[in-house]
């Protein structure tokens, strides 16, 4: 039976583009492929955020071709999709929070690789 492994020493290159993924691709990737735990929290907040804004986009735009179609007036196209603005605002709150989260962590990341 092996011993608990050695961390694996990053090296500034691989930091950088640990960072590069966390900021440009997605959320918590970047600090999972450095090793670190909290990416796998940074990436849950992510997606959880993306599927609730995805979902006020998805019954928007089904409202919207209702309303286009006349199956609905102003007023009711607006009553439909205004009940569920906090899916829009609380999915986008949660990903500026995965984002500036994972902006902490390729900070820590970059900083603590080696030279």
């Amino acid at each position: 039976m092996a011993g608990p492994r050695p961390p694996k020493i990053l090296t500034r290159s691989r930091a950088w583009g640990c960072a590069a993924v966390n900021q440009l691709a997605f959320p918590g990737l970047g600090t999972v492929m450095a090793g670190r735990w909290t990416g796998y929290l940074q990436a849950a907040l992510m997606l959880a955020g993306f599927c609730l804004a995805m979902g006020f986009m998805f019954w928007y735009f089904l409202c919207l071709a209702r309303f286009v179609t006349g199956a609905l007036n102003d007023e009711e196209f607006r009553s439909h999709y205004r009940q569920w603005l906090w899916a829009l605002w609380s999915g986008g709150g949660l990903c500026v929070i995965a984002w500036c989260w994972s902006l902490v962590s390729s900070i820590a990341i970059v900083r603590r690789a080696a030279q």
